[in-house]
């Protein structure tokens, strides 16, 4: 899931917002106030593919299962579920009485069609290849790619009202780590007949199963929610109301917290992290996270479709300065993708990673003079950012790496997020300032997104991926899946078709009154489980 970046705020949205401050500062009125950076690109549950979209959805919907605050797989709408001897058939079994907000009872099928409803191509969602590529139920690839239209054809069944049934192609070890809120969203059927996808932005309309409920939705301001007591868990629901706050400016989310307006910020600003933690210890909350940053390259765009110059592109980047020197957030240095996250995971980095930076550079300059860039002909590539204040630095701080050492006349695009996004799909791009956030601490999350078939936009063609990955998948013990793995991204890497970055922490402002918090490296804070002192 991508993470939303912030964007700054223009004139007229940062008036609003600060006038809307003193409606969000009324402490005692037992409303948790939490910054959701940028506007929310969807709330549409089988749809939005946003990490901080995806904190408000975990809210109003649930899955087959939860997650603790620690990121725990814990019982959600299902209570219990068996596992086949060979690891393909998960059974889930619904609790009792479950109900949806309006009062309709809940039923296994309901979760089938929401599945369905993610695959249709009509449905236009970007996490269809969750059920193909990361994890694979049977039937799900036909469906997704429109080769049927038969429902009977999927793997996922309701054999009663209580019962779902999950059949796979391949044991999955990660399962359980896929059938929370954010990938399998139930779908009242009722409402999305009468409404269509209109029904999960209105909320006179929109019928979910969560902790809450959407009450009121405003356009760069917020999201209401308010607790749903059709909810199996309410009496355990302690704070009545939760309101998810726009915070484009990350200085003005700070200025927010300082006033009590806001009680969970959605970011720190990297130039006064070291005097808010002087000032501040208790309430600055930093620890790992499951996002990985990288440069991703247009294949389809020349020259960027010369692995010689994606190459010297990857290779000048001085990352320790880039991260020690420049940016300052705390991220963490990378030359791989999926590493990092998982101790048992002994994954690949690039060939050069190695090397010391002068030497490096010195390839890079070599690579780039052999694609025909040199002083007389100096290569220009324009870099698609957000406007996010870390993310500006770090476009700025590559693009004078690249000048300094390959002498690449950059421009830098920043813009807001819908129009990044936007740009991304349209391929108006050379040079992509990217993002993942994986859904689990296991490479197999992040490797799964850049399967060609699951066609996240990257247009890159390589059978040998594919078949590294289906050979990994076929596999039912973690150690030697985990090598087959790392076979499979030594493939990725070696093509360059993104420049690894960094792995970027969790960084968040956490009010005192704010009890139950913990660090949840895939971003699992549900309010549902938070107090309010």
């Amino acid at each position: 899931m991508r993470k939303i970046l912030g964007a700054a705020l223009s004139g007229l949205v940062l008036a609003a917002a600060l006038s809307f401050g003193g409606m969000a500062s009324a402490q005692s009125d037992g409303v948790l106030d939490r910054g959701v950076g940028s506007e929310w690109s969807s709330l549409d549950p089988h749809v939005n593919f946003d990490a901080a979209a995806g904190w408000i959805q975990a809210d109003a919907y649930e899955g087959l299962v939860n997650f603790d605050g620690t990121g725990k797989v814990i019982p959600g709408a299902a209570e219990s579920w068996e596992v086949s001897a060979d690891g393909k058939t998960y059974t889930f079994h619904l609790r009792e009485g479950l109900k949806w907000s309006n009062g309709d009872p809940l039923v296994a099928q309901d979760f089938v069609n929401g599945v369905l409803r993610t695959l249709n191509p009509d449905t236009a969602s970007e996490k269809g290849y969750y059920f193909y590529s990361t994890i694979q139920i049977k039937g799900a690839e036909a469906l997704a790619n429109g080769e049927t239209k038969d429902a009977s054809t999927l793997g996922m069944t309701a054999p009663d009202d209580r019962t779902v049934v999950i059949e796979m192609n391949t044991p999955a070890p990660h399962m359980l780590d896929l059938m929370g809120s954010f990938q399998v969203s139930p779908l009242h059927t009722p409402s999305f007949a009468a409404s269509g996808a209109g029904v999960f932005i209105d909320p006179a309309k929109v019928v979910s199963n969560g902790a809450y409920v959407i009450k009121e939705v405003v356009p760069q301001s917020h999201v209401l929610l308010e607790k749903n007591p059709n909810y199996w868990d309410a009496a355990n629901v302690q704070i009545p109301q939760v309101r998810y706050l726009v915070t484009e400016d990350v200085s003005t989310e700070l200025k927010r917290f300082q006033a009590g307006e806001i009680d969970v910020t959605y970011d720190i600003p990297v130039n006064q992290i070291d005097q808010l933690k002087a000032d501040m210890p208790d309430e600055v909350v930093i620890g790992p996270s499951t996002e990985v940053t990288y440069y991703s390259f247009n294949l389809n765009r020349p020259p960027m479709d010369n692995i010689d110059v994606r190459r010297a592109l990857t290779l000048a980047i001085d990352r320790e300065v880039l991260q020690e020197k420049i940016v300052k957030g705390g991220a963490i240095p990378s030359y791989s993708y999926a590493g990092g996250f998982d101790p048992e995971y002994k994954g690949p980095q690039i060939a050069e990673a190695t090397m010391t930076q002068g030497e490096r550079d010195a390839l890079a300059q070599e690579l780039l003079a052999k694609a025909g860039y040199g002083p007389d002909n100096p290569l220009k590539v324009t870099i698609v950012t957000t406007v996010a204040e870390d993310r500006i630095r770090l476009a700025q701080g590559i693009s004078l790496m690249w000048k300094k050492t390959l002498g690449v006349e950059t421009e830098v695009n920043s813009m807001e997020r819908k129009a990044w996004l936007d740009a991304f799909y349209a391929g108006d791009w050379d040079v992509f300032a990217d993002n993942l956030v994986g859904d689990f601490a296991g490479p197999e999350t992040f490797l799964s997104y850049m399967r060609p078939s699951a066609e996240p936009g990257y247009n890159w063609v390589k059978p040998e991926y594919d078949a590294a990955m289906d050979k990994a998948a076929a596999l039912p013990d973690k150690p030697s899946r985990y090598v087959a793995l790392a076979e499979a991204e030594a493939i990725l890497l070696n093509d360059y078709i993104f420049a690894p970055i960094a792995i970027e922490p969790s960084r968040r402002l956490v009010s005192p009154k704010v009890k139950g918090w913990s660090n949840s490296a895939a971003g699992y804070n549900n309010s549902q489980f938070l107090s309010l002192e």
